[in-house]
């Protein structure tokens, strides 16, 4: 049976799912990591990581996918940046043999609009179901590639419009995309897009229950250089 949430149960999944705090925020982190696995990976799949990639990661959670990403190649250094601070601490506890000196990463609270990073630092930058809680995503698109390498590859993965509708928090601070927004968006803030794929996986929802999901990985590159 299919459990029955209260509009308040509601507007706290969405509130520790935008910003994860505390206790709460914690479990939120590791179910977000379990449901979001597929999509994050596919995600650090298309990025096509080479030697000594430097690669920036929006909102990583709790991190426990570092490992993985870690093991796609050899040297890779590797900065995530969240608007959490609960989602940064676990990210170095649960990454404590890959942080610190002489680690290959580095976790960064973050303000949600600038990145505190040089132009042209990164090789390759991804994000997976951070857009819906963008308050500028133009301008925090435009951030993104000041931080890019010229020719340098953005990965943007999120869940489908259609699907996130029919899931009952998604009324309270989400703003939900079709790909075609996206791209436009993406053209706007000065990237091509290369590719968009479209993919399908089943999960346990934020709210107890198991679904179907389809979810696109839009590949595109920073133009210029």
């Amino acid at each position: 049976m299919e459990h029955q949430h209260s509009e308040e149960d509601l507007k706290n999944i969405a509130k520790q799912l935008s910003h994860p705090e505390g206790e709460h925020g914690i479990k939120t982190g590791e179910a977000m990591n379990i449901n979001n696995s597929g999509m994050i990976h596919s995600a650090i799949d298309n990025l096509n990581l080479q030697f000594n990639d430097y690669v920036l990661e929006i909102g990583p959670g709790n991190g426990a996918h570092l490992e993985y990403f870690l093991g796609k190649e050899k040297n890779l250094i590797y900065f995530g940046v969240d608007i959490s601070k609960t989602m940064i601490e676990q990210a170095n506890k649960l990454n404590s043999k890959f942080v610190g000196r002489g680690g290959s990463a580095l976790f960064h609270l973050v303000d949600g609009s600038i990145l505190p990073f040089i132009t042209e630092q990164f090789d390759k930058i991804f994000t997976v179901n951070t857009i819906y809680f963008w308050k500028n995503p133009l301008e925090y698109l435009q951030e993104i590639k000041r931080v890019l390498k010229p020719k340098g590859t953005f990965v943007l993965c999120f869940a489908d419009k259609s699907f996130m509708e029919k899931l009952p928090f998604t009324k309270y601070g989400f703003t939900l995309y079709e790909p075609e927004e996206l791209k436009m968006l993406l053209s706007s803030a000065g990237f091509d897009v290369q590719e968009v794929i479209k993919k399908t996986e089943q999960i346990n929802s934020n709210a107890d229950f198991r679904v179907e999901r389809d979810y696109y990985v839009i590949s595109a590159s920073s133009k210029g250089g």
